[in-house]
């Protein structure tokens, strides 16, 4: 009798996993240890911040237009407090936090992120517009000042 045998291979940089054998058992395998990895990288990525949203402003120079702001604290939802959309709610509370004054019309410079490629819609949260930070506004947190 003939078996067949399932194989899947994974790499990405100096990582590299493979697995063979039964389909559903490599399928299952293959799931668990890919969903161990990225519950891995948040927690690592969680750990690289600092432990408040005012120290992390301070290290990235503690900018004054708001829109810098604006994407520090998108950045600071996303990656520290986990969330995958926010709205102007929750910058309002970033400002709080911060104890800075806020702008009178947040939801204009989440708009002028949007036009920068900073944000993304990301339809609505508490039925207001929400936004996700995209991969360029995250290059753009990662380059400032440390």
């Amino acid at each position: 009798m003939t078996e067949t045998s399932y194989k899947i291979r994974y790499r990405k940089g100096d990582f590299e996993v493979e697995f063979q054998g039964d389909k559903e058992w490599v399928e299952t395998k293959f799931k668990e240890v890919m969903g161990d990895i990225e519950s891995a990288a948040l927690i690592v990525k969680a750990k690289t911040l600092p432990d408040s949203l005012v120290e992390f402003l301070k290290s990235k120079g503690d900018p004054k237009e708001h829109t810098d702001r604006i994407t520090i604290f998108s950045y600071w939802l996303f990656h520290k407090e986990n969330l995958k959309s926010y709205n102007v709610d929750d910058m309002e509370r970033c400002y709080d936090e911060t104890r800075i004054a806020k702008p009178t019309n947040i939801n204009a410079f989440m708009n002028d992120l949007q036009a920068k490629g900073y944000l993304k819609p990301a339809g609505e949260k508490d039925g207001k517009k929400a936004w996700v930070i995209t991969r360029t506004g995250e290059e753009y947190v990662e380059k400032m000042r440390v």
